[in-house]
């Protein structure tokens, strides 16, 4: 869907590094709504025993975080609230993938989105089940991954509904999966960065770890698939060994979501809305945006404001470019650029560095840099600014052809038009 979005002759592609934009160039902008749509959220609505038993308080904090999208379980079950629960949100326009499991019958993958015929917009195959499955998993999953296409495939009723592959949690696994590729449209990746920056290089061999590396994988399995990334996110519980601190997760959140993007990564699902409260639960005691008592995090509120800034929903548009270039200490930025469909330009602008040594277990600090954004001609220019709590300030620079910013690693907003 974006091939890498026409990007200038390959200045500033994510994970590199550029000195200058030439300003008889012009950048393809992306669609700004496009961008707020491919953002979707973890969820455990069948946990009645956690926080997400509250669906009150979980339907205000999706709501008022801004996603569209959501991913939960494949559950059959009696509990009927369950159901009525997904179709409320979907009503909201907040729709569901569901994770499927190879112990489900035909008849029960189906007839699922009759179950929810608000909320479902499609099935994904079994969650990262190299792990935990013996020896035999791969011809387990390939031959579900299988038996759940042609179900799903052979109904009208379903036929129409994506089917994103299996997550995997090793990389010996990927060739395994490899011949599940003709069963489902959309290759997938759990791709977690343990502790480091979003657009990290990686931190082993051939740049384990890196975006580039999961992609990787996945090309060489299933090659011409489109991608999802159904999990990825940060741990704030910092006695964890890939754990950081509140803020940190905060700056690298938005971030994480951009550089995925910019990757083309068609839609990024972050785990997970919500902390258990049970630190006893493991990982899932602090991967939460919000705490087990739905205050936020500073990533909460960080993604909430830039969703809010971008969202722009409406019919599809082609965006058109911008002429502009980008001078000075360019070391680590990146950058994305967006159009609203009233030709407001949004050129969003961050330092790609750690700011946190996830194995010191200690701040690094990020230095600022200068940068200068120069126009073909005078446009209103407003500034977007994401500080330490997530929170957004807004800033009227004026009507000129050029401003100068001092970038951090939290992402700063350049509003033109």
């Amino acid at each position: 869907m974006r091939a890498f979005r026409n990007l200038i002759i390959g200045l500033f592609s994510v994970g590199l590094t550029a000195a200058f934009l030439s300003a008889d160039q012009a950048e393809t902008a992306q669609s700004a709504d496009a961008f707020v749509n491919s953002v979707g959220v973890n969820v455990h609505l069948h946990y009645t025993n956690t926080p997400y038993g509250d669906f009150q308080s979980v339907e205000r904090a999706l709501r008022d975080l801004g996603v569209r999208h959501i991913r939960d379980g494949l559950a059959e079950t009696a509990w009927t609230p369950y159901y009525d629960r997904l179709n409320e949100l979907g009503r909201s326009g907040i729709k569901g993938i569901f994770v499927t499991n190879p112990s489900e019958s035909d008849a029960v993958l189906v007839s699922f989105p009759s179950r929810v015929p608000d909320s479902f917009e499609g099935y994904e195959s079994p969650n990262e089940y190299d792990a935990g499955h013996g020896p035999d998993w791969a011809a387990a999953l390939n031959g579900f991954v299988g038996r759940l296409h042609g179900a799903v495939k052979s109904d009208p009723a379903t036929s129409a509904y994506p089917i994103i592959g299996p997550s995997l949690t090793q990389p010996g696994s990927f060739p395994k999966a490899a011949t599940s590729a003709s069963f489902f449209d959309y290759a997938n990746l759990h791709n977690y960065f343990g502790g480091r920056n979003p657009g990290t290089s990686g931190w082993g061999g051939g740049g384990y770890g890196s975006i580039n590396w999961n992609l990787n994988l996945a090309k060489q399995a299933w090659p011409d698939k489109p991608i999802m990334t159904t999990e990825t996110g940060y741990r704030t519980n910092v006695n964890e060994a890939q754990g950081v601190p509140e803020e940190v997760a905060g700056k690298y959140l938005p971030r994480l979501l951009l550089e995925q993007w910019e990757h083309g990564i068609q839609r990024t699902y972050i785990y997970q809305l919500l902390d258990f409260g049970d630190p006893s639960k493991g990982n899932d005691s602090s991967f939460g945006l919000l705490h087990s008592d739905f205050s936020p995090k500073p990533g909460y509120t960080a993604i909430q404001n830039m969703l809010r800034l971008l969202s722009d929903p409406g019919p599809s548009f082609q965006a058109k470019s911008l002429e502009y270039s980008l001078t000075g200490d360019m070391a680590g930025v990146d950058h994305a650029l967006f159009e609203k469909r009233d030709g407001t330009f949004y050129l969003a602008l961050w330092i790609e560095k750690p700011s946190y040594d996830v194995d010191g277990k200690k701040p690094v600090a990020v230095a600022e840099r200068d940068v200068t954004v120069t126009m073909e001609k005078p446009v209103i220019l407003r500034l977007y600014s994401l500080d330490d709590d997530g929170s957004m300030r807004g800033t009227t620079i004026g009507t000129q052809p050029a401003t100068t910013l001092s970038l951090s690693d939290k992402v700063t907003f350049l509003e033109l038009h």
